[in-house]
Parts: structure tokens; sequence; C-alpha cells
């Protein structure tokens, strides 16, 4: 996901990061806690950890993913970059055959 630019993530950072993946571990079927491991990657940085997901976090996980994502961004004191991304349209370049058609 990308994430806005920072240069910390509640430990210093030695470049700026803007991407932010989250792995989540596999789990019991009902599990009191779980883990995740993120990675901050951008510019000649990369940084990675682990954070455990609480159980009140972890009953209120359905089938949308939003939960776990917003509790890791919180608790690395990232935000979400939401600017949807710029679309760039290709001009359309006709084709002109050489030899002409029988």
């Amino acid at each position: 996901m990308k994430i806005q630019e920072t240069q910390s993530v509640k430990i210093p950072l030695t470049g700026m990061v803007n991407n932010l993946e989250i792995i989540v571990n596999s789990f019991s079927l009902f599990p009191t806690s779980i883990e995740v491991i993120w990675k901050l990657t951008g510019t000649f940085t990369i940084k990675e950890g682990t954070l455990t997901i609480p159980n009140d976090i972890v009953s209120s996980w359905g089938t949308d993913d939003t939960i776990i994502k917003d509790y890791v961004l919180e608790q690395l004191g990232l935000v979400e970059d939401l600017t949807p991304e710029p679309v760039i349209e290709k001009p359309i370049i006709p084709i002109i055959d050489e030899e002409p058609i029988i």
C-alpha cells in the first residue's frame, strides 16, 4: 500500500519511505492474537519488523482487511496516501501498411 512519505516510524529511518507491505503469519482457527510482518520500502530504505495484533482487533476482523491495515499504520505512526494515481492515456498510433492490399 502507498503511504505518505515519511522519515520516521517511531524509530528513525535513513531515507524516505513510501510503501508498506503487511504479511499475516498463519494462525489457528480461533486465535487470541496474531502476528504480522511489516516491511517499509522507499528510496534506499528498507525497514521491517513484527507486530502482535491483540485479541480485540482480531475478533473484529471479518472479510475486510482494513482493520488490520489501520492498526499497523497506527502502531507505526504512518498515514495512508489516498491520493489517486493519475491516469495517463497513451495516444493511438495508426498502423500504416506499406504494401497495398489486393
